[in-house]
């Protein structure tokens, strides 16, 4: 007598190698979409901390208002999303021979991208999927990114950075104003955008 499986033991067998697959199928599924949503965020943060190094180190540079021939360029903030301010450039002898105007914004098109623009160059996209952008004056009185100037006797900016995934990321930071005792020349180039141009 030849003996074999019964069709109710195949059924049974598949039955139980499809849940199986399925169970495995939905773990992978859930592994993977973890694991991208867990690159997506190290790679949004690493962006934003990479911005927030690039504006420290700019503004860190800069003077609450520098005057060349009795005019001022100062740091000014707009709307607590946008700030303009003047870095200098040295020559070999660390003598400063222009002023480029430096600013950073949101794009108005797009505001999930943060935009830098130095001088007369193309504007750069420095970091996607943010969320919100704040500056303000960093001394007592200037709670909330309230104001829009930076103090001479204060020379410090405050930003945050807050970005888009998950429950977000947020990164704050003073930069301190260091040139802030140095006289220009009368004849000191000021290299800026045409007005309205960003």
């Amino acid at each position: 007598m030849k003996k074999g499986f019964t069709l109710i033991e195949m059924m049974f067998v598949v039955v139980i190698f499809a849940f199986l697959f399925g169970a495995i199928l939905v773990v992978m599924t859930s592994s993977d979409k973890s694991w991208r949503t867990g690159r997506d965020k190290i790679t949004e943060q690493q962006e934003a901390r990479k911005a927030m190094d690039n504006m420290n180190w700019m503004l860190r540079q800069s003077n609450p208002n520098w005057v060349i021939s009795g005019t001022s360029y100062p740091v000014t903030i707009t709307s607590n999303n946008r700030i303009d301010f003047y870095q200098p450039v040295f020559d070999e002898q660390g003598n400063i021979i222009m002023l480029q105007k430096v600013t950073f914004k949101l794009n108005p098109l797009d505001t999930t991208q943060l935009l830098k623009k130095i001088g007369t160059q193309s504007e750069a996209v420095i970091a996607t999927k943010v969320q919100s952008l704040n500056f303000g004056g960093g001394c007592a009185g200037c709670s909330a990114y309230t104001c829009s100037t930076v103090a001479t006797d204060c020379p410090v900016v405050k930003i945050d950075i807050q970005t888009l995934e998950d429950k977000g990321f947020s990164l704050t930071s003073k930069a301190t104003l260091r040139n802030t005792n140095i006289s220009l020349s009368d004849d000191t180039e000021v290299q800026q955008p045409e007005s309205g141009e960003f």
